[in-house]
């Protein structure tokens, strides 16, 4: 391997360690909360509370113009001006905070959530408070930062969700409560580890950055819509056609899949900074191609895993009424296996700041998905919205393959691939034959992909072994 073959791995792989300290920590304690939630809370108050947390993620990014997204990326710039870039965001999140009151009298007109209105206003000014500091620190590549903030929070809504829902028995009040007090507890952290203490201090709003900043982040708020209605906005249908209660067992559907997203946002949060390092290399395209390659046997080997040891994993962690939502997850697997390649995929446009890139192929994803729900959620029920889900996110991956032709060619149609996808829809669709053939058949099936991919397996176990032996 060449020096710069080296070099290159090197910062990738510093990168993904460092972003795997803080999802991993993140995810973990997250993953030990379920059992609670599941076990305290009822499928409908469950469903409730996914409804709120669904409403804040759309509120943020149209209360604050999305700048937290541009503070990270024009922080990455050579000649960077951080303390102007920050104050650009200080400003739009004050201004956020002020509009964002008429979310209390707009919240009391339905029903469903209007006993919650102030615990809406403060779990989404709370959220953004937060997510503006940690875009900061991972623009300024205080990426170690960054992943201990993760982790704060993450520890944070476990401790006040112990104290308020097992201690206090607040229920609903009480989960939204550790929320609000996480974000604050992250965003002090965020403050203090980015020193923007200073930042106020010699607090300039340069009109000309600002109006660059906004602009980009602008046009990713459609984007960040296209995405909810593609991730959450067929929780809310659920909710609206069939009930709040078949919502929770569908919020708990998500759950599976989110291990697999896990693993690979890890990889392409810390692909994004070799990506725009690598811009200008000579042989970017031949080096964009051989990190994809091993993407995708590392989702499609983790997916087939997860669909094999899914239902005796949901028969301990979950309470029993939650347990049929081992017949969403197929579906939301397969989704998530190409969300994560699109996702990879567009970090081309974080490189050449397309954020109508991110735009147009979001709307393409959430049209999708809208039409199927509207179709397949009468027909199907639950398993109709997720469904609608896993085509939305293969639409959208379709669509980014052939608009990033104009950056960089990857092939994403390879033989070894397409077996691999092959197997994957097969392992799916052999989870729904419920007994022990049905159970056998998925061991063989994950045997396969270890078969067909054993050179990277092989290539794999090496370096854990070698790393275990140093």
């Amino acid at each position: 391997m060449t020096n710069l073959g080296q070099q290159r791995n090197k910062y990738l792989l510093k990168n993904t360690v460092i972003f795997s300290i803080g999802n991993f920590g993140t995810k973990i304690i997250s993953f030990f909360l379920v059992p609670l939630y599941t076990n305290i809370l009822t499928t409908r108050e469950y469903g409730t509370v996914d409804l709120i947390y669904t409403i804040g993620m759309v509120l943020v990014p149209l209360l604050t113009l999305n700048i937290g997204e541009s503070i990270m990326r024009f922080a990455l710039d050579k000649d960077a001006d951080c303390d102007k870039i920050m104050s650009t965001g200080i400003t739009i999140l004050i201004f956020g905070a002020i509009i964002g009151l008429l979310i209390l009298p707009i919240a009391n007109l339905f029903e469903s959530v209007s006993n919650y209105s102030i615990y809406i206003y403060l779990y989404t000014l709370t959220l953004a408070f937060s997510q503006i500091f940690l875009c900061y620190l991972r623009g300024k590549e205080f990426l170690l930062k960054y992943s201990i903030g993760n982790i704060i929070q993450s520890l944070t809504i476990a401790i006040f969700n112990i104290i308020f829902l097992i201690g206090m028995k607040k229920g609903i009040e009480g989960y939204l409560m550790a929320y609000i007090l996480a974000n604050v507890c992250t965003g002090l952290y965020g403050f203090w580890a980015g020193k923007v203490n200073l930042v106020i201090k010699k607090y300039s709003i340069d009109i000309e950055l600002s109006k660059n900043m906004i602009k980009y982040s602008v046009v990713l708020i459609p984007n960040s819509f296209m995405w909810w209605i593609m991730n959450s906005s067929d929780r809310m249908m659920v909710s609206a056609m069939i009930s709040v209660t078949a919502n929770g067992v569908y919020a708990v559907a998500y759950k599976i899949p989110t291990l697999l997203s896990t693993i690979t946002t890890i990889f392409n949060q810390a692909w994004s900074y070799s990506a725009i390092r690598e811009d200008e290399s000579e042989d970017k395209e031949e080096y964009n191609n051989r990190v994809y390659e091993n993407l995708v046997t590392i989702v499609i080997v983790v997916a087939t895993g997860l669909l094999m040891i899914m239902k005796p994993f949901l028969s301990v962690y979950v309470g029993k009424e939650y347990y049929a939502a081992w017949h969403y997850v197929p579906y939301l697997i397969v989704g998530f296996v190409f969300m994560t390649l699109g996702s990879f995929i567009a970090t081309s446009y974080t490189v050449h700041k397309d954020s109508m890139g991110f735009l147009i192929s979001g709307t393409v994803g959430a049209i999708i998905n809208l039409i199927l729900n509207f179709i397949l959620i009468p027909m199907m029920g639950v398993s109709g919205a997720a469904f609608a889900t896993c085509i939305s996110y293969f639409g959208v991956f379709v669509y980014r393959i052939k608009d990033t032709q104009k950056y960089i060619k990857l092939r994403v149609f390879k033989r070894k691939q397409i077996c691999g996808y092959a197997l994957l829809i097969l392992s799916a669709m052999t989870c729904y034959l419920d007994n022990c053939i049905g159970q056998t058949l998925l061991v063989i099936e994950f045997i396969c992909i270890i078969l067909l991919n054993k050179e990277f397996v092989k290539g794999m176990l090496k370096i854990i072994f070698k790393i275990k032996t140093n």
